[in-house]
């Protein structure tokens, strides 16, 4: 991946935090609590295959521009729990 790109994906990703910054906590309240409870419900297998069909129906109907960002935004925060997985832990 050549600089140009990272560094696009870089804001990109940015740009989606502050989105989701954005989202009123009653929302987030509401979204936890009906992602907590099918997590704990059917594991973590089960919210993966959701969360992966999420992101593919939403890829489909979205504008270009738009879907770059949510993939600049996924390219990010896979970059981060890569990063965060290797990390050395300090024991």
């Amino acid at each position: 991946m050549n600089q140009d790109l990272q560094d696009s994906l870089a804001n990109n990703a940015k740009e989606w935090l502050a989105l989701s910054l954005s989202i009123s906590s009653a929302e987030k309240q509401a979204f936890n609590k009906v992602h907590d409870g099918f997590y704990t419900s059917y594991g973590p297998a089960f919210m993966a295959h959701v969360y992966r069909s999420t992101i593919e129906q939403a890829l489909q109907s979205m504008p270009d521009a738009e879907r770059t960002k949510l993939l600049a935004a996924f390219q990010e925060s896979m970059s981060r729990a890569i990063d965060e997985h290797y990390a050395p832990s300090g024991h």
